[in-house]
């Protein structure tokens, strides 16, 4: 398809530059057609690659300086043939210049491109992704054109603790939220290593949020020629948080401990514990395929806004067949409008879609909610499906 695009208007052009020559030698001498196919390598400058373009202008010169310089009759004064020839050279030399130009500024952008492609990469790994005891599968859409990610974030860390993982979404949307989810995601990344209770975790995250608000205040009073001034950071700071729901998959041995449970031998149910900071509620697929969701039973507030409350942050226990799936979002699912208004109705297609093998599921919301939304998205997407590994791979 690439090949195909360009070559479509190298062939255009070249059609343009034979019809203008055949015209030209079909009429008679007085009427001169030089002007018209001294605009195909300009055409060519703005259409086709550089080298179409370098190809473009050789074969124009050439046809000109032969028709214009060799082939007039002899009553063409020799200034109407400098004439015509150097008009066609300062309109090569033009589109070429013009054709390269371009070329450099398309150079420069695909740098750009794979460089922020990269450190986007960086700050969300791609899916799927998988631990020794759990595969996470899903997808995440920016809403923002040429972005990779935006303002929701995700991560799974594998730890001596078992699974952590993460789906989160910082208050706008958009490359504006970067620093702040980037913030949010290096501390789950160092607690999830370090901290075993998962309610610790979640308030070395805000700890990191606030450190960034901080920090951000700081760089806006040490440089008082910059346009924020602290004042707006510090009130943007009171109004960015982050909404996440915070998800650990135990293993067998530290689940019995934590229930009390004395049983022996094999479990392969799967034990989860929820840390909710005012996130949307996951669904529970189960292996029926029935679909209800998961409500935490204290939600928390949002990343940023815990000090509001004296309370501290409360952690769910559920124990989930070793077949059943755990569905997360962002709301950039259930508030995506048709052009009509309408939201999404996210409970009702997973309800039809709970018996699809997780990527086939995932496939069809994907494509659902492009067709939903006529492709225009109004906030960042992330989607998360959380099951356990099979026992060849997480062997």
């Amino acid at each position: 398809m690439r090949s195909l695009s360009r070559g479509l208007p190298f062939a255009l052009v070249l059609g343009y530059l034979t019809a203008v020559v055949w015209i030209d030698l079909a009429t008679r001498a007085a009427l001169r057609l030089d002007v018209y196919a001294a605009l195909a390598p300009v055409l060519a400058a703005v259409l086709c690659t550089y080298r179409q373009t370098l190809f473009v202008g050789a074969v124009d010169f050439v046809l000109m300086v032969t028709r214009h310089g060799v082939m007039l009759p002899s009553e063409v004064t020799l200034v109407d043939r400098i004439g015509a020839v150097l008009g066609n050279v300062l309109m090569v030399g033009a589109a070429v210049a013009v054709a390269r130009l371009r070329r450099d500024e398309d150079e420069l952008l695909e740098r750009v491109r794979a460089t922020g492609e990269a450190a986007q990469r960086a700050l969300l790994r791609p899916l799927p992704l998988r631990t020794h005891g759990v595969l996470v599968d899903g997808f995440y859409v920016s809403s923002q054109r040429e972005a990779l990610i935006g303002g929701d974030i995700y991560e799974v860390v594998d730890t001596p603790y078992g699974t952590r993982v993460l789906i989160g979404d910082v208050r706008g949307k958009g490359l504006g939220t970067l620093g702040a989810g980037a913030a949010v995601l290096t501390a789950f990344r160092e607690a999830a290593y370090h901290r075993r209770d998962l309610v610790s975790g979640v308030e070395a995250m805000e700890q990191g949020l606030q450190r960034y608000h901080r920090s951000a205040e700081y760089q806006a009073r040490s440089q008082p020629d910059a346009r924020i001034r602290p004042e707006e950071v510090r009130m943007r700071a009171s109004e960015e948080f982050v909404t996440a729901l915070v998800l650990g998959a135990e293993e067998p041995e530290e689940a019995k401990e934590a229930e009390g449970a004395a049983s022996a031998g094999a479990d392969d149910r799967i034990h989860l514990v929820l840390v909710d900071c005012g996130h949307l509620a996951p669904f529970l697929l189960g292996p029926d395929g029935g679909v209800r969701e998961l409500e935490p039973l204290e939600p928390g507030l949002p990343l940023g806004l815990g000090h509001l409350v004296a309370a501290p942050r409360t952690a769910q226990r559920v124990t989930l067949p070793s077949t059943a799936r755990l569905l997360a979002c962002t709301d950039g699912v259930t508030e995506a409008r048709a052009p009509d208004g309408a939201f999404y109705p996210l409970a009702e297609r997973l309800t039809a879609w709970a018996a699809l093998p997780t990527s086939e599921l995932l496939a069809r919301l994907h494509a659902d909610l492009a067709a939903h939304t006529g492709g225009r998205l109004q906030d960042d997407v992330a989607v998360l499906v959380m099951e356990r590994a099979s026992a060849e791979v997480s062997a």
